[in-house]
C-alpha cells in the first residue's frame, strides 16, 4: 500500500474516532479539531458484556471514557464483592490512577457490551507536548471531574456519618 494510502486510511480511522467521541458529553467542551486531536491518542477498546475492563489493585496509568455501554464498579471487602457503582456513556473512570499512578482502587467489569477509549498518561504527555493548550485543557477537565467525585463522595460519607 501506498503511503498517500496509509495516511487517507489512519486519517479516516481517526475521524471515526472523532465522530464516536464527539457524540459524548465529555467532549462537549472540546472542538472538533480538539476531539480529532485527542483521537490520535487514544486507544479504543471493545469490551463484551462480563468482560473485565480493569481489576482493583492493578496498576495502569489511564483514563478510560466509555463511548457506548456501561460499566459496573467493583470493591471488595472483606472477601465480599460490592457495586458501588454503574458508569454509562460518557463518564470516565481512572482520572486518579492517570495522575498518580497508584493501583485501581476497584474493578471494572462490562455490564453489557461497551466501547471504552483510554488515553495513557504517555498519551496525555505526547497531547501536552504537541499541543499544549489542548493538554492544559484535558487536565483542567480531569480536575473538574475528581473535584465532582470527591464532593459526592464527602456528601456521602456526611450522611453515613449522620446515621
Amino acid at each position: 500500500m501506498s503511503s498517500a494510502a496509509e495516511k487517507k486510511l489512519a486519517y479516516e480511522k481517526y475521524v471515526k474516532y472523532a465522530q464516536i467521541l464527539e457524540k459524548t458529553k465529555w467532549a462537549a467542551e472540546f472542538t472538533w479539531e480538539d476531539i480529532r486531536n485527542i483521537c490520535h491518542y487514544i486507544r479504543p477498546v471493545r469490551a463484551k458484556k462480563g468482560a473485565v475492563v480493569f481489576k482493583e489493585g492493578e496498576r495502569e496509568e489511564s483514563l478510560g471514557i466509555i463511548v457506548k455501554g456501561a460499566i459496573d464498579i467493583l470493591k471488595e471487602s472483606d472477601g465480599e464483592i460490592k457495586k458501588i457503582a454503574c458508569l454509562k456513556d460518557s463518564q470516565t473512570f481512572g482520572e486518579m490512577a492517570l495522575l498518580d499512578g497508584e493501583p485501581r482502587s476497584a474493578s471494572g467489569v462490562a455490564c453489557e457490551d461497551s466501547i471504552i477509549f483510554f488515553l495513557s498518561k504517555d498519551g496525555l504527555l505526547e497531547i501536552a507536548a504537541d499541543h499544549p493548550k489542548l493538554g492544559f485543557q484535558i487536565l483542567w477537565k480531569i480536575s473538574k471531574l475528581i473535584s465532582q467525585h470527591l464532593r459526592k463522595t464527602t456528601g456521602r460519607l456526611v450522611d453515613y456519618m449522620e446515621r
